[in-house]
């Protein structure tokens, strides 16, 4: 059956939305066509002209003005013999591709049953116009540069703050010349009668001739540089280290890799991206197929060939607060830069070193995850939810990496290892979504526990075993050696933490092997957050430990961070698609918009999500920076 709509005069402004509803499951197929012979009104040529859905409760299509030169469109309603399109349609295609020996096949088409019925009510709606759109999307964007200004003015303040930390304690500096600074801190071992003992763990005091110094623990110069690496590696098995001891190497040079690196990556990345996704979009478009993309019909705002604009729009939120982040760290790192123009030595002995090219990746990353975001929210289905997740695992190993670089910048990774570790990682999540067989869950936690066990031996030893053919002797050797002739382990602190962090990996290895979640994406994401915030957990809890007490700004920040995180983690998992069942079904958790309008469960997520990531790369940024006053010989590392 069909039925005649014609546009109104006060609705040529902006689009209607056709709404079909029903109580029963029985599947059907509605299109919107042309008022032009022939109508297509068959099951075999239905899709001929027109867009169309299927459907079993609810389907809602979007028509603009311009659909039919009219000004009037048909809606026709077939009922099909069987329900066999709406249980398995987009699915298909995914079964023939997916390698998944676990699950049953689909079997025969069931037999038709010319009997079906279908009660259906169809509305049509006037939804937003055109100009209307300004009005919500000029909030956000005003929302957005009320934190730029807040930010702004909170940045100033704690950068004058984050400077005149220098001064504080310049009493103990000021009267001491930077030759002396840089007087010679390690001593030949003839020296031995002036030095003190210090407790190395499993490893000797003295190697290669060499003896730390009784007054000071970094090592500003070398007798010989070839010997450097060597004691470097006997500090690093020190019980009690400090930050001197692991920024012997104090290179900007080695961090700022990692933003110039970036750079390109990104940009290789994306341009595929876009472009996979616009073709997409235009085989949408002249199909008239909405089967493919997985929107919430129900909040669609269209604009040009582009169907769910609000969805893409929503995604400012991560560009506007990524470039937000950059300028806040660039204007840090130049107030910084010329304090320590100014008097040298603060770079070299106070405080943290102030590496910020991780910081730089994180903030373009930040704004590549709003890019890449909305690229898939043009037509959101299985096959290209990669492009949402690819820049939240980057992000995520980055900020693991910076927190861990904070107090061990002599034994952070290099960029290359960084960003080789993180393409291995997204070339995993794209098998993981096209083979799903128990044999890849199997090599998945195989390489996944392997992978555990040496980052934790690293984060243990600070970076004495090296990868290469040679480690499981190593790790071998320092077992026997710490563990079973000493009563306890040697670094207790990391030890609990460790075990912990390797029992919590474990136990996700052996979930996936168990459970096999058909979102291998989502669940390699959840791997990495689980991790950062474990990490991040610990690194505060031992901050205060060791009577480490941040700024106001950085609780504040955190506060937030953690309020926006569970607001931002509600509209989440109110989910209105959900790409893992076919396209009939996944239209039955459709909602109406939420928010003036315009937005719905999924943007607001999108909106509040970026506000707690920028929320928490500030709390980050700004952690430790009551210590730039302090010592580095007197800062604990852990």
């Amino acid at each position: 059956m069909y039925f005649r709509y014609k546009f109104k005069p006060n609705q040529l402004n902006g689009p209607v939305m056709v709404r079909v509803t029903s109580d029963s499951d029985t599947c059907a197929t509605i299109s919107i066509q042309s008022d032009l012979c022939p109508i297509h009104d068959l099951m075999y040529d239905i899709e001929y002209d027109g867009m169309f859905q299927s459907m079993t409760r609810v389907a809602a299509i979007t028509v603009t003005p311009g659909f039919s030169t009219t000004n009037d469109f048909v809606v026709v309603v077939v009922v099909h013999p069987t329900d066999y399109t709406c249980e398995h349609l987009g699915h298909e295609l995914l079964d023939q591709i997916r390698l998944n020996s676990s699950k049953p096949e689909p079997g025969p088409k069931p037999a038709p049953l010319f009997n079906q019925r279908k009660n259906v009510i169809i509305s049509v709606e006037t939804t937003m116009t055109y100009r209307e759109y300004i009005f919500p999307t000029l909030i956000t964007v005003g929302l957005l540069l009320i934190i730029y200004l807040l930010a702004y003015v909170g940045t100033i303040l704690e950068t004058e703050k984050f400077i005149r930390g220098f001064n504080i304690g310049e009493f103990e500096y000021q009267n001491m010349s930077d030759g002396e600074a840089e007087a010679g801190e390690i001593a030949p071992a003839e020296d031995i009668s002036k030095s003190a003992t210090i407790d190395y763990g499993s490893t000797t005091s003295a190697k290669n001739g060499y003896q730390r110094h009784k007054t000071t623990d970094s090592i500003g110069s070398v007798d010989y540089c070839e010997d450097l690496n060597d004691v470097m590696e006997i500090r690093r098995t020190k019980v009690e280290l400090n930050v001197a001891d692991l920024s012997v190497h104090s290179n900007d040079y080695k961090y700022r890799l990692y933003q110039w690196n970036l750079i390109p990556i990104a940009i290789f990345y994306a341009l595929p991206v876009i472009q996979l996704v616009a073709g997409i979009q235009l085989i949408v478009h002249f199909t008239g197929n909405q089967d493919i993309c997985y929107y919430n019909y129900l909040c669609s705002r269209p604009l040009g060939v582009v169907q769910q604009f609000n969805n893409i729009f929503s995604n400012c939120g991560y560009v506007l607060l990524g470039i937000l982040f950059l300028l806040i760290v660039k204007h840090r790192d130049t107030k910084y830069q010329a304090a320590v123009k100014e008097r040298p030595i603060l770079g070299r002995k106070y405080g943290l070193p102030q590496h910020n090219g991780i910081y730089y990746s994180v903030g373009f990353s930040l704004c590549m995850e709003g890019l890449l975001s909305a690229s898939y929210h043009v037509c959101p289905t299985g096959y290209n939810f990669q492009f949402d997740s690819t820049f939240m695992y980057i992000m995520a190993g980055l900020l693991m990496l910076k927190i861990y670089q904070l107090r061990h910048p002599d034994v952070n990774p290099h960029a290359y290892t960084a960003y080789i570790f993180l393409s291995f990682t997204v070339l995993i999540e794209v098998v993981g979504v096209y083979i799903q067989t128990i044999y890849f869950w199997i090599s998945f936690a195989v390489v996944y526990i392997v992978a555990t066990l040496y980052f934790t031996s690293h984060m243990y030893y600070m970076g004495v075993i090296s990868l290469d053919c040679g480690i499981f002797a190593r790790i071998s050797h320092f077992f026997r050696t710490d563990f079973f002739t000493s009563p306890k382990p040697l670094y207790m602190d990391r030890f609990v933490f460790l075990v912990l962090v390797v029992t919590l990996n474990f136990a996700a290895a052996i979930m996936g092997v168990v459970f096999q979640p058909s979102d291998f994406p989502s669940f390699l994401l959840a791997v990495f957050l689980i991790n950062l915030l474990a990490y991040f957990a610990y690194y505060v809890i031992m901050k205060f430990i060791h009577g480490e007490y941040p700024y106001p700004i950085t609780i504040f920040c955190g506060f937030l961070t953690m309020v926006t995180w569970i607001c931002a983690l509600y509209f989440y998992f109110s989910t209105v698609t959900n790409w893992q069942l076919p396209a009939a079904l996944s239209r039955v958790k459709n909602m109406e918009c939420l928010v003036l309008d315009f937005y719905d469960n999924h943007d607001i997520w999108h909106i509040i999500s970026s506000l707690a990531l920028f929320f928490g790369f500030v709390t980050v940024l700004t952690l430790d920076d009551h210590l730039l006053n302090k010592p580095r010989n007197e800062i604990k590392v852990f």
